[in-house]
């Protein structure tokens, strides 16, 4: 079952940072928090607000044991961070289903194709995690 949450009222931004700092919390200039607990509780509850599930997409490299690359998977949902004892290494988890396998994988180790409504948050997403995790 497909669900889309109600679009934000934030005015739209144009940068990053500045999508990511209202996410997070964080007024104007103040620095970007780090990828830690506090901050990826509030990224899930705004992904898993904002994201439409289920959702294609591929793994953009070999993962651990997930190696194919080449066949879709949907991404069924995120794993709630207090279930798992998160690493911030790999950040927020999702549960997917690919070639009949249930699997799970870090959520900003998947691509999704350009028209995806998910697109923004996901690259949005991935920033963060490459630049401040």
């Amino acid at each position: 079952m497909a669900r889309k949450a109600a679009g934000s009222r934030r005015a739209v931004q144009d940068e990053p940072e500045d999508r990511i700092r209202a996410i997070l919390g964080v007024g104007g200039d103040g620095p970007m928090p780090r990828v830690r607990l506090g901050a990826l509780r509030k990224y899930h509850d705004h992904l898993t607000g904002n994201l439409t599930f289920p959702f294609e997409g591929r793994p953009s490299d070999p993962i651990g044991p997930h190696r194919d690359t080449k066949s879709p998977l949907q991404v069924i949902r995120l794993l709630d961070v207090d279930d798992y004892c998160p690493e911030e290494t790999y950040g927020l988890i999702c549960k997917a289903e690919q070639n009949g396998e249930r699997i799970e994988l870090p959520l900003d180790r998947i691509d999704v194709p350009g028209d995806s409504p998910n697109r923004q948050l996901l690259e949005d997403y991935g920033y963060w995690m490459r630049n401040w995790g």
